[in-house]
């Protein structure tokens, strides 16, 4: 299922303990989340009040990636990378996930514009 600051559905409805990402879970389902940076989208939207909201001194792409590896009832978070530069940031951004109080003030903010 996309899982990403764009297609932030599954996101808000995991954090209000519904959706397809909680049914499936508790199902006894792994979950896998795909396209958290929506083809690369994200890269383009992510402004540096949202970075510094997400986590202040990551990389627009590690910014994205840490949301959408934070979505509660999320086990697994697909991506890609391009470098091994890349791999760390990635690596390193998911190593701290964002708490479910951080992760709903991102979404918040993103839903009040």
């Amino acid at each position: 299922m996309p899982v990403s600051l764009i297609t932030d559905a599954p996101i808000t409805q995991a954090l209000n303990g519904g959706g397809p990402l909680v049914e499936a879970q508790d199902a006894g389902m792994i979950t896998f989340g795909s396209a958290p940076l929506h083809g690369g989208e994200l890269l383009d939207a992510m402004t540096p009040e949202l970075m510094d909201l997400i986590r202040p001194g990551l990389s627009p792409g590690a910014a994205g990636l840490l949301t959408a590896g934070s979505c509660p009832a999320l086990d697994v978070v697909l991506t890609s990378v391009s470098s091994l530069d890349h791999w760390n940031d990635a690596a390193k951004a998911l190593a701290a996930p964002l708490t479910r109080e951080q992760l709903r003030r991102v979404t918040d903010e993103l839903a009040t514009g």
